[in-house]
């Protein structure tokens, strides 16, 4: 058993030199097609993920130390459709009528920098009636907007007509 602890401790100890260095620097002369424009885009990049602050080849502090996924917005209640111009938003909607098991209802967020092409996800942040299971059943990018299948898929009734949405697009 000792034995097992030991080697696991000695190759520890000969991969930690190797990990503590971060990601390596993308060479000066790489093979891209305009390496003038790539390599201080990807070094800076690697800068940001060793941890590296602005004034040392990264990017400006973020709040605790995330990367920024881009725009948050979060418009005031209201019902469907809310405006909402960021990639990643917190919607709250009023006037949800999914109620019993199988009832769909679409929820639209109106959004300049949706297209069709964009990949998106959403989840409730609400708790909903016990025994209800309000899910997404379907998201749908337009141009400029994205529709929002909402369903029941459980055998209890839901009473609660308000809630909140977290929804991330990539595009």
């Amino acid at each position: 058993m000792f034995k097992k602890i030991g080697i696991a401790l000695l190759a520890f100890l000969l991969a930690t030199p190797v990990l503590a260095g971060g990601i390596p620097q993308i060479p000066s002369s790489p093979t891209y097609s305009e390496p003038s424009q790539i390599v201080p885009t990807l070094n800076a990049f690697i800068n940001q993920l060793n941890g590296n602050a602005l004034g040392v080849g990264g990017y400006a502090a973020q709040p605790n130390n995330a990367v920024s996924l881009g725009s948050l917005c979060q418009p005031a209640a209201g019902g469907s459709p809310l405006t909402c111009n960021g990639q990643r938003m917190i919607a709250a909607f009023t006037g949800i009528t999914v109620g019993v098991t199988d009832t769909l209802q679409t929820l639209t967020i109106t959004n300049s920098s949706i297209t069709t092409a964009s990949a998106c996800n959403a989840n409730w942040n609400t708790a909903f009636t016990a025994g209800s299971a309000l899910m997404v059943s379907t998201i749908v990018p337009s141009a400029g907007s994205l529709a929002i299948l909402v369903t029941n898929t459980a055998a209890t009734t839901n009473v609660v007509t308000t809630g909140t949405l977290a929804v991330n697009c990539f595009n």
